[in-house]
């Protein structure tokens, strides 16, 4: 994909050189919708799965199964994402990606909802009670 960039009315094309590869998950708090019950525990907890993904590198996260990774679904969601999100390069293509608050649904089955672009998860919602969507 090239870039095009403007200069005294002239478009110069420049290839993408991909320089942004990271080798590890990154997490995105810019577009984030929290619930009111929205608790210190789940906030540690939160905390906590955030480290747990990022501790390996991407290509071993993307292969952990759903109960303790996460799952790229189509789903329909009881909320709108904050619309600033498909403002400049990001687009959405109505697929979100899952992450279980808790592994294996132990305890609660709260969700982090959001979308996986080049290894960065934009967190859109935290999901306490798992009533975002049906599961």
């Amino acid at each position: 994909m090239a870039k095009k960039i403007k200069k005294n009315n002239l478009k110069i094309s420049i290839p993408c050189t991909e320089c942004f590869r990271p080798t590890h998950l990154k997490f995105n708090f810019s577009f984030i919708t929290y619930e009111k019950d929205f608790n210190d525990k789940e906030k540690l907890q939160l905390l906590k799965r955030i480290r747990d993904l990022s501790k390996g590198s991407y290509l071993v996260v993307a292969n952990y199964p759903k109960e303790i990774g996460f799952e790229n679904i189509k789903v329909d969601i009881k909320k709108e994402i904050d619309p600033n999100f498909c403002a400049g390069h990001r687009t959405f293509d109505g697929k979100y990606t899952i992450i279980r608050l808790y592994p294996n649904n132990n305890s609660v089955k709260g969700r982090i909802i959001g979308k996986l672009i080049n290894k960065v998860f934009y967190i859109f919602f935290i999901d306490v009670n798992g009533v975002l969507y049906e599961h």
